[in-house]
């Protein structure tokens, strides 16, 4: 059992809304993960999950110079006193191009912003929504079936030749390895 304070539904999704609303304009895709998406009554933190606005180069995606638009926008809820940086156990920051650890001033409670790409949004979704016993059953699974799962990754990686298998879909991150689709809330 974690010792982590915890927070009632109703605030955090006031948070989620308010972060969302600054970030709609500059991202193509955005969702609110974790146990908020789990409808959980008492949450840790929100994770905010989000795709950029960025250019495509034929089957790469390539972010433009430091993902500009949407760091400015995460710059400007720091200084207008709304999100605050936080520290890690040991006293650091994680704020990077991928994974912002941050804070809301007003109600304390914990934000996550994690960045992704157009072909790893079905992998990391799963990945962000969790639940942890969901996240191992599906790294299991994959194992079990001659797969890698990445979950921050396009999809899956066969182990016996190193290719990757994409996903489509967060329904088919779970069906491929012959799991059973289960709606975020079913999750544990």
């Amino acid at each position: 059992m974690s010792d982590k304070p915890k927070f009632p539904r109703a605030a955090a999704l006031d948070v989620a809304r308010e972060i969302c609303a600054a970030l709609k304009p500059v991202t193509r895709r955005l969702i609110v993960a974790g146990s908020l998406r789990r409808r959980k009554e008492e949450v840790g933190d929100v994770e905010i999950l989000f795709v950029p606005e960025h250019w495509d180069v034929g089957e790469k995606t390539i972010f433009t110079q430091h993902d500009t638009k949407t760091e400015d926008t995460i710059e400007k809820l720091e200084m207008r006193g709304i999100l605050d940086r936080r520290k890690t156990v040991k006293g650091s920051e994680t704020f990077g191009p991928k994974n912002k650890l941050m804070v809301h001033r007003a109600s304390s409670i914990p934000v996550d912003l994690f960045t992704a790409s157009e072909a790893n949004w079905w992998n990391y979704l799963v990945c962000r929504t969790g639940g942890a016993l969901s996240n191992v059953a599906v790294a299991t699974r994959a194992r079990e079936q001659g797969y890698k799962w990445n979950p921050y990754g396009e999809g899956y990686t066969r182990l016996k030749d190193g290719s990757i298998i994409p996903m489509r879909s967060e329904q088919e991150v779970f069906e491929f390895i012959g799991l059973r689709y289960l709606q975020p809330w079913e999750r544990k």
